[in-house]
C-alpha cells in the first residue's frame, strides 16, 4: 500500500519544521539555510561525488545503509553503500552556477529522507531495496517511483518557498497582489523582471518559483488573446 503525503500535509509539516529548527520565536528568513536544516534539524550528512550512474538525470541520493550508488574516485567507477541520513549529491552542482540547482536538489533529497521516516516502504523502493518478498508490477513501481519523486519535489518547494515566505516576498515585490499570467505561461516582461528579482531573493530558478507561484493560487490568469492584442497589438481588432 502506498502512503500518500498530500500536499497539505507537506506544507504543514514543512511549516513546523522549520520553525522548530529556527525556534519557534524566529520568522522564517527569505532565503530559507536548506543546508543548515538538513544538517542540524534533520542530522544528515551531506556529501559530494562524482555520479557514475547510467541515469545523467540521478544527481542526489538518499543512503539508506542497503542501496549503492556507483561514483567515480580516482578515475575508477564504484558502487558504495552510504549509511542512513546520509544525502549524496553530484560534484557539479558545486560550480557557482548551480547554485539554485544545488539548493532545489538538497531539498528533494532531505524530501526522501522525511518520507523514508513517514514511510519506510515507499523510499526503500524508489532506492530498490523494496520488499524482497513480494512481486511488485510494472504499474506498482511506476506509480510508488512518481509519488515518491512528486513527494520529494513538494517537500523541497515547501522548504525552500514556505508559503509565510512567499506571501511576504510577493507583497514585497508586487504589493501582495496576483502575477499576471496569459494563458498557462506567458508573462508580460515588467512581469518577468518581478517574478527574477523573487527568484534571487529567495535563491530559487526562475522556473521553481512559477511552479511554487500556480500551485499557491498566487497567479491571475488572462485569456492569452488579451496578451496578443492588447500587449503585442496583433490580431484581432488592432490595426
Amino acid at each position: 500500500m502506498i502512503n500518500f503525503i498530500s500536499q497539505a500535509e507537506i506544507e504543514e509539516l514543512c511549516e513546523v519544521m522549520l520553525r522548530q529548527h529556527l525556534g519557534q520565536e524566529e520568522p522564517i528568513p527569505q532565503s530559507v539555510d536548506i543546508d543548515g536544516f538538513v544538517q542540524n534539524y534533520l542530522k544528515c550528512r551531506i556529501l559530494y561525488e562524482t555520479f557514475a550512474e547510467n541515469d545523467p538525470n540521478k544527481i542526489g541520493f538518499t543512503g539508506d545503509g542497503r542501496a549503492p550508488l556507483k561514483i567515480k574516485r580516482n578515475g575508477q567507477a564504484l558502487s558504495v553503500v552510504f549509511p542512513f541520513k546520509t544525502i549524496v549529491l553530484d560534484r557539479y552542482l558545486l560550480r557557482p552556477e548551480e547554485h539554485t540547482h544545488r539548493r532545489f536538489t538538497l531539498g528533494h533529497e532531505a524530501g526522501h529522507l522525511i518520507s523514508m521516516r513517514i514511510n519506510p516502504e515507499s523510499a526503500a523502493c524508489f532506492h530498490r531495496t523494496h520488499d524482497r518478498e513480494r512481486t511488485y508490477s510494472l504499474q506498482e513501481m511506476q506509480e510508488m517511483y512518481s509519488i515518491s519523486e512528486w513527494q520529494a519535489n513538494t517537500f523541497s518547494a515547501s522548504l525552500l518557498m514556505p508559503r509565510p515566505v512567499m506571501y511576504e516576498t510577493l507583497k514585497r515585490f508586487n504589493g501582495g497582489k496576483r502575477l499576471p499570467v496569459y494563458g498557462e505561461t506567458v508573462f508580460h516582461p515588467r512581469e518577468k523582471v518581478i517574478l527574477q528579482k523573487m527568484a534571487d531573493a529567495l535563491e530559487v530558478s526562475y522556473t521553481a518559483l512559477v511552479i511554487r507561484l500556480r500551485g499557491l493560487g498566487l497567479l491571475n490568469y488572462h485569456d492569452i488573446s488579451e496578451y496578443i492584442e492588447k500587449e503585442l497589438q496583433l490580431g484581432g481588432n488592432t490595426s
